[in-house]
């Protein structure tokens, strides 16, 4: 099948490859991207952790400074590369040093969270406001075209206060607000809105409000896809002339438990739910996407995804093979056994490590030496140690020695292959354990004070 509009949304932030790769590595990456057959680009300035980029009287190049200015290098490299490009939002979210307590947005619904500015509050309103004409006007300087703003209400976004009530409506009266900044230096400026988190409830509310007071405004929303579902809940309220669009993760495997995402067990495989949440669009009507990447990690998601919506390819099996071939150098047979190797790790507790181990290292010894090749290794060793410490029921000797051998081959993926750093929120492989782990920790903390103490005494 093919799908008109076919977004790639790598939002540069928590230590992930879009934040830490240099232009040039970038620019790379996007033009793989562009030929497995995306044609639009975005990315979201994430305020979390920074000060305001702005606020710097000794003229320092800082943190808020760089991650400012690489954000700007990927969306103009996006641009020049010929992407649609879409800037995504989080109305509410502000910086660090321009949230008091008394400004502070109510983030008791969970699903707020973040430094968020109370939009209710005229001063937290002016905040937001000027920090996003000041981001427009910098993007405007810098000569990068914007086609279009994308804005979520939540995660990293939402004020519960009652003043704020229906939050749903409030954002929507924000981000209108917002996109007239926009418009003064982009006069074309379109209206996208992303449906994460998005309750039935809201999508009525929102419809309501918008046909009231901004009919047509708004021109596609990206409805939200929970983990383990195909596509959207049927049925989505919607504005007037707003396209339905699907808002796919593709930083996740084949499975939503166990939970193999954002690369804490290697580069992630969804060989089935991908061809699969596709023929579920068509059945639906929809003809756009905004697929939510978090790296490298999701490299071969972004090859099914973008090859076979572009129309390029017929099935995963031969985006995979094509996979092969371009980036091993591989032909003949050893294409299609590549392909099946890859697609076994969209379930990869469910692999058999040793005859995974065993095919590997025959059709690697054939293949050309790479950081893709690489990374698929680095999965293998991670799950061959997994399945190591989980053989042992004692924490002896080599029990500890195969745990230690989980985390060495995920900090070498991480910071050999993939070159990551400092990796924070979900990002970060705390939030995704091994079911041993807390055993492990345990274990070494035992034993961590009897050995200062055996040498102590040395």
């Amino acid at each position: 099948m093919q799908i008109s509009y076919r977004e790639v949304y790598c939002p540069a932030h928590f230590g992930n490859s879009y934040e830490v790769m240099w232009p040039n590595e970038m620019r790379a990456l996007l033009a793989e991207v562009k030929e497995w057959g995306f044609n639009a680009y975005g990315d979201w300035f994430d305020f979390a952790d920074l000060k305001s980029p702005w606020n710097n009287p000794k003229n320092l190049y800082l943190l808020p400074q760089a991650i400012w200015e690489r954000k700007i290098d990927n969306l103009r490299a996006a641009d020049e590369l010929g992407f649609a490009v879409d800037l995504v939002l989080t109305p509410n979210l502000v910086f660090l040093d321009q949230l008091t307590p008394a400004l502070a947005a109510d983030d008791s619904d969970p699903r707020y969270f973040g430094q968020l500015a109370c939009p209710s509050k005229p001063e937290g309103r002016e905040i937001i406001l000027e920090n996003h004409r000041r981001l427009f006007a910098d993007l405007y300087e810098a000569d990068v075209r914007l086609d279009s703003l994308c804005a979520c209400p939540y995660d990293f976004g939402g004020c519960a206060c009652e003043a704020c009530q229906p939050w749903i409506t409030t954002f929507g009266q924000l981000y209108l607000e917002i996109h007239e900044l926009a418009r003064r230096f982009y006069p074309d400026i379109q209206a996208r809105l992303a449906g994460w988190w998005w309750t039935a409830d809201d999508h009525a509310r929102f419809q309501a409000w918008a046909d009231r007071v901004a009919p047509g405004r708004f021109i596609s929303l990206a409805g939200h896809i929970p983990y383990g579902e195909l596509g959207p809940a049927a049925g989505l309220a919607l504005p007037e002339g707003c396209a339905p669009h699907a808002f796919v993760h593709i930083s996740y495997g084949d499975q939503a438990q166990p939970r193999d995402v954002y690369g804490s067990w290697g580069p992630v495989v969804a060989a089935e739910r991908i061809p699969a949440t596709l023929a579920r669009l068509k059945e639906m009507g929809i003809d756009g996407y905004m697929a939510y990447s978090e790296g490298l990690v999701d490299d071969i998601n972004k090859a099914l995804l973008g090859g076979l919506s572009s129309g390029q390819f017929a099935t995963a099996g031969e985006v995979l093979a094509a996979y092969a071939e371009r980036y091993f150098g591989v032909a003949g047979a050893d294409r299609d056994a590549w392909a099946a190797w890859i697609a076994q790790w969209g379930k990869p507790w469910d692999v058999d490590t040793t005859a995974a181990r065993r095919e590997f290292d025959r059709l690697a010894a054939g293949a050309r030496p790479g950081w893709r090749l690489a990374q698929l290794e680095a999965k293998l060793r991670i799950f061959e140690d997994h399945a190591a410490v989980l053989g042992m029921s004692e924490w002896d000797e080599a029990r500890l020695a195969a745990a230690d051998r989980f985390f060495a081959d995920r900090e070498w993926l991480q910071r050999h292959v993939w070159g990551l750093g400092l990796v924070r929120t979900v990002l970060n492989g705390r939030y995704w354990p091994p079911s041993w782990q807390a055993e492990w920790e345990a274990v070494r903390k035992e034993r961590r004070p009897r050995a200062a103490r055996a040498m102590a005494q040395q």
